[in-house]
């Protein structure tokens, strides 16, 4: 019975090892064939592109003019004359506060400088007459001097309770009602010129020779993504600043559609030297690894099928969706750049498309 039992034990060895060297034949025999199925991916041509030099930092943008308006003494605010993000010109009233005893004084000392004057002039036809001396001609100039003054100071106080724009633009929220007691001071509305506008951003003391007035900047902001605004360097301060060594410089650009805002970040890029020649490629085509960067290159053997490479690369400056090439790509190479995660070295594929890379480095914004 125990004898019986080994042998059973021993076929059933012998014939799971025969279907184990079975299996291992049929899958050797099979793998070429899988290998040869060709591998439907996304190819393009790597291109050679000219891009601008530059330097990259982070700005904010400044109002042409921009102020928060308020008045110059106390009162209570007896007119209002504007509304909330109105458009306004220089010089136009704005508010003004309650007037009290002022226009009574200012024609008060209007009409005494005229009679002063009268008695200026009486008096000098009498000392020319020798009727009177000289120290009396004195006392009227004197006086009139005075009561000018007088008159001035309670036209200026008038002048004070009435709030004009000091330029052209662009009103903010208004902060005051009528009726309401201000103190000196006390912010009213702002107002903003922002057309052009400034990009003031810090450049580094190692990079200050390549900033001059005139360089052209590109500027990008959140709110506007994908769209650039270009304008140049106007003017740097004279001195590194010691604390954080580093050249503060504005940049001017237009703004008439009022896109800029001022107090808003701002992206600055920099160009300080003429274009350059380099190759790119989509960042889509790179593969990552711990060693180094690598993509798939295609030689065709026939139109639309080709065998794939993978090739180790050295990475440059990236824009948007585009990478520069240091080295490992010759522009005209074909390179998967879509379903390169499918492949291995040496894979057969057929490429459903070949495209080419654009000029420009705009990124693209996925969809939610």
């Amino acid at each position: 019975m125990r004898r019986r039992s080994r042998l059973i034990f021993g076929f059933g060895i012998v014939a799971l090892a025969a279907s184990g060297l079975y299996a291992i034949h049929a899958w050797h025999a099979s793998s070429p064939i899988i290998q040869n199925v060709p591998v439907t991916v996304t190819a393009t041509i790597v291109r050679q592109v000219s891009w601008q030099s530059e330097l990259h930092f982070v700005g904010t943008l400044r109002a042409h003019w921009g102020t928060a308006l308020s008045f110059q003494t106390d009162g209570l605010v007896s007119r209002i004359h504007f509304h909330s993000g109105q458009r306004v010109e220089a010089g136009t009233i704005l508010a003004q506060l309650q007037l009290n005893d002022e226009p009574g004084l200012f024609v008060k000392y209007t009409a005494q400088a005229d009679l002063d004057l009268i008695n200026l002039n009486r008096d000098k036809a009498q000392f020319e007459a020798h009727a009177v001396s000289r120290a009396i001609v004195d006392h009227d100039r004197l006086t009139l001097a005075a009561d000018r003054a007088q008159r001035d100071a309670e036209d200026a106080l008038i002048a004070m309770k009435s709030l004009k724009a000091p330029f052209s633009g662009r009103l903010g929220i208004r902060r005051v009602d009528p009726g309401q007691y201000l103190k000196a001071g006390t912010e009213v509305v702002t107002l903003q010129a922002i057309d052009p506008i400034y990009a003031d951003f810090f450049v580094p003391q190692r990079f200050s020779e390549f900033v001059h007035v005139g360089a052209i900047v590109a500027v990008s902001i959140d709110s506007a993504s994908g769209h650039v605004f270009h304008g140049r360097v106007t003017a740097t301060t004279p001195t590194i600043d010691a604390a954080s060594r580093t050249l503060m410089v504005r940049a001017t650009l237009p703004n008439a559609d009022e896109r800029l805002l001022p107090g808003g970040f701002a992206s600055v890029d920099l160009a300080y030297e003429g274009p350059r020649s380099i190759i790119v490629i989509p960042q889509a085509a790179l593969i990552y690894h711990p060693y180094g960067n690598t993509v798939f290159v295609v030689t065709y053997d026939q139109p639309g099928r080709g065998v794939v490479r993978e090739r180790l690369v050295v990475t440059g400056e990236a824009r948007g969706d585009l990478i520069a090439i240091s080295s490992g790509l010759r522009a005209g190479e074909a390179i998967v750049s879509a379903g390169q995660m499918k492949l291995r070295d040496k894979a057969v594929v057929m490429t459903s498309d070949v495209g080419q890379p654009g000029e420009d480095a705009a990124p693209s914004v996925p969809e939610e």
